[in-house]
């Protein structure tokens, strides 16, 4: 007799159904039944978790999807910028542009600037509001802060997305702003 055959002796054979080493738990192919309690909890489960990631997902916008997405730049007819310091309408200073050179500027600074929806309260040394004119009719009023705050509201929309808060999560210049404020 080899010494394979001595190693698989009749103690040594596994039979079909037996728990070897590395092998399944009771007889094999059958498996725990799903309850219907089982199966809600399941469905409810992956319901939270769809939830969530899409309030993830929605949380993060940028301005182009906010604002220029939504126009054709080439329609701005105006954008009146308004300054003033914190708490303080005295010192109120209001510019309005209607060069489209200066309104291409303008608009091109926010082309990069991405967005986190923000409710939070914030402190601020400055502020601008900007209001947008599409064919000469009010569309968009922004409020940005810091260059690290911005409000945005769409005049011709009526749903969740026609306006919010976010803060800036990336770099935004806002040196097209201020130097309109000499």
């Amino acid at each position: 007799m080899t010494e394979m055959e001595q190693l698989n002796g009749p103690e040594n054979i596994e039979q079909p159904g037996e728990r070897g080493a590395h092998g399944m738990r009771g007889k094999p192919g059958k498996r725990k039944k799903l309850t219907l309690g089982r199966i809600f909890l399941i469905i409810f489960l992956l319901g939270i978790a769809v939830y969530h990631v899409g309030t993830i997902v929605q949380m993060f916008t940028s301005f182009e999807a906010r604002v220029t997405g939504r126009i054709n730049v080439n329609e701005i007819t105006s954008i009146e910028v308004v300054t003033s310091l914190p708490d303080t309408a005295a010192d109120e200073r209001k510019v309005t542009v209607t060069d489209p050179a200066e309104i291409a500027g303008i608009m091109n600074a926010f082309a990069g600037v991405k967005l986190r929806s923000s409710y939070a309260s914030h402190n601020f040394t400055r502020s601008y509001w900007i209001n947008i004119k599409v064919n000469k009719a009010y569309r968009f009023s922004i409020r940005v802060d810091d260059a690290k705050y911005i409000s945005i509201s769409d005049s011709s929309r009526r749903d969740k997305y026609s306006s919010g808060s976010f803060k800036i999560i990336n770099d935004y210049d806002i040196r097209s702003i201020d130097r309109l404020f000499p």
